[in-house]
């Protein structure tokens, strides 16, 4: 993991540019509970911009993979013409490795950890910051997902706050 934020930084300080936020491509690290790295696709959409989101995460010592469709809407230009509301959707497949089932809240042990296959819907709320000079994007966001992961648990996680921190080209 500390490679893959050091080939960030890295890719941040090679490639400056004084008018970073014209272009409709971002690449970045989402550090919170379900985290990740993500590349991300952006174009006009009327008085709104839409994301194609593609976010590779790691937990449970396993890998999930997940989609979102954003939307930026233009809400928060009263405070700061650089600061952006965003609001989405999508899902996420996966998988983990447990010893413990305690998605249900009731703990019950295994021998040994075994393999979890998941299904997810994630809702996508947060709050962006473009900063204009430079190619860097800024935000606070929050994740909500419901998950179903084999043998038949229930995963609800309403408060998946993280920061994120792009790289815009």
């Amino acid at each position: 993991m500390k490679k893959l934020y050091f080939t960030l930084l890295a890719l941040i300080l090679i490639f400056p540019s004084v008018n970073g936020q014209y272009g409709n491509r971002q690449a970045g690290l989402r550090i919170g509970y379900r985290g990740g790295i993500f590349y991300q696709l952006t174009h006009e959409a009327g008085n709104a911009q839409i994301g194609y989101n593609a976010m590779l995460g790691f937990s449970y010592h396993g890998m999930q993979l997940t989609g979102l469709r954003i939307v930026y809407e233009k809400s928060l230009n009263t405070i700061s013409p650089d600061l952006f509301f965003a609001w989405g959707y999508g899902g996420h497949v996966g998988f983990g490795y447990t010893d413990r089932l305690d998605y249900t809240y009731d703990p019950a042990g295994y021998h040994r950890e075994s393999f979890s296959p998941l299904l997810g819907v994630d809702g996508w709320l947060a709050a962006e910051y473009r900063v204009e000079d430079i190619p860097l994007n800024i935000s606070l966001n929050l994740k909500p997902f419901v998950e179903l992961s084999v043998p038949a648990f229930l995963r609800v996680m309403p408060f998946d706050f993280a920061l994120s921190v792009s790289y815009v080209f």
